[in-house]
């Protein structure tokens, strides 16, 4: 195989969407593997690659060394793949990333896990990445944004979006430990706002996240991608989206759906106006006309064969176009989004509670003593593993978790009140917005 010839490599979604701590050297090492070894894998386990043709594709230095490090550490790495489950037909996987590497007389021979090479040739969802344009960037977060937001790149309408994705999922995509970047706006700062600003100023599209809320903390991130036309400078792709700051969520929606901003505007002012009198849906169909267009979208981009995108929308809600199956897609993934934001909601609610009982007891000592009494046996068993009370309260656990119930819900009930009556609203308002 001569690598000089192979510009992309093809990439199956589920192999894009994995739980990772892969470094940015290992991520294209990877795809060069995997578009040396692309048109063998039905047929072959084990593929070859000259040395020096890797590392000219990797844009590396002739370091032996660093090459044998970088399969070793392929060898080593365990991932888990279709973390977003665009695949819907693949629930999980893991795998090494390479089962076996070896490097004899300049050639190197490699092979991928039996599990992993199933999933990699002739893939039904997949993307095109481009193997000159990785080894541009500086950073793998960059690199594994690029990556998700061009897995759900539409070639035909140059645009294309994410899922919302849950905070930890991205984590988990991102390859972040639990300690690190913990606090959204450290997280914000340095990893996706730099990552994002490297891919608009590096190639010739333009990604933008939006963030959904649970309560006061970021729950959900979004990412779109957009092909800039006749750009020639990322200083001029800067000002690309003229004057769409402080348009009505509406019209912005329908913008960054492909709809001129004029006409969105129009249809955002004239809400049920804008759909024909004859095309109308029946009172109660719809709970507003955020839901409705926000339907006709999804049906515009699922459609085949548009050349104008934005003018399918625009269409699309006046004359109320209906998808059945790309309703019922559009309602699963609703369904995943809010159940989401549910499970946001709630680790939000036990975080607070932690930090109101933990208070209470630096307060009153005495409180731990006296929720120890009432103990179930096998928590009380556990208690006498430690030196106190407090000593088994803060080693956190079983035992400290068996006391903090009790603390809510016999000495702190009023002191938990308004977090328990914030979490109900809150619930009640996800769990009321239409899917």
């Amino acid at each position: 195989m001569n690598l000089t010839n192979i510009d992309e490599v093809i990439k199956a979604s589920p192999a894009i969407q994995v739980q990772n701590k892969m470094t940015l050297v290992q991520r294209r090492a990877w795809n060069v593997l995997l578009a040396n070894a692309y048109d063998e894998l039905p047929n072959k386990e084990i593929h070859s690659i000259n040395l020096t043709e890797l590392v000219v594709k990797l844009g590396l230095d002739d370091n032996q060394t660093y090459i044998q490090e970088a399969l070793k550490s392929l060898v080593d790495c365990t991932v888990e793949w279709n973390i977003l489950g665009k695949d819907k037909k693949t629930e999980w996987g893991a795998a090494s990333l390479l089962a076996s590497a070896e490097i004899k007389d300049g050639i190197c021979t490699y092979g991928f896990a039996p599990h992993l090479r199933l999933k990699l040739h002739n893939p039904r969802v997949y993307a095109k990445i481009n193997l000159r344009l990785q080894n541009e960037f500086a950073s793998q977060y960059a690199l594994v944004l690029w990556e998700i937001c061009f897995d759900y790149f539409d070639r035909l309408r140059d645009t294309g979006e994410t899922p919302f994705i849950p905070l930890e999922t991205f984590r988990e995509l991102m390859g972040l430990e639990t300690d690190e970047y913990s606090e959204f706006k450290i997280l914000n700062r340095d990893v996706i706002k730099p990552a994002i600003k490297e891919i608009n100023d590096l190639t010739s599209y333009r990604v933008e996240s939006e963030q959904k809320r649970v309560g006061r903390k970021i729950a959900l991130l979004k990412f779109r991608i957009t092909r800039v036309q006749q750009v020639a400078t990322a200083e001029q792709a800067d000002t690309l989206p003229l004057d769409i700051h402080g348009l009505p969520p509406i019209a912005l929606e329908l913008v960054q759906a492909g709809v001129a901003k004029d006409a969105a505007l129009k249809i955002a002012h004239e809400e049920w106006d804008a759909v024909d009198t004859d095309a109308l849906p029946p009172p109660g169909t719809y709970p507003d006309f955020d839901t409705y267009v926000d339907e006709k979208i999804w049906i515009a981009r699922a459609a085949a064969d548009v050349k104008n995108l934005g003018g399918f929308v625009v269409e699309a809600i006046r004359q109320n176009y209906k998808d059945p199956e790309v309703q019922k897609r559009r309602e699963a993934e609703k369904q995943k989004e809010q159940q989401a934001l549910l499970e946001a909601l709630k680790a939000e609610r036990v975080e607070k509670e932690g930090i109101l009982l933990q208070q209470a007891v630096r307060l009153n000592p005495e409180l731990l003593e006296k929720a120890a009494e009432k103990l179930a046996p096998f928590p009380r068993q556990r208690l006498e593993d430690f030196d106190s009370v407090e000593a088994a309260y803060h080693a956190g656990g079983l035992v400290a978790g068996s006391i903090n119930s009790i603390l809510a819900e016999e000495y702190c009930a009023d002191l938990l009140a308004p977090v328990y009556q914030a979490y109900e609203d809150e619930r009640a308002k996800i769990l009321g917005k239409s899917l």
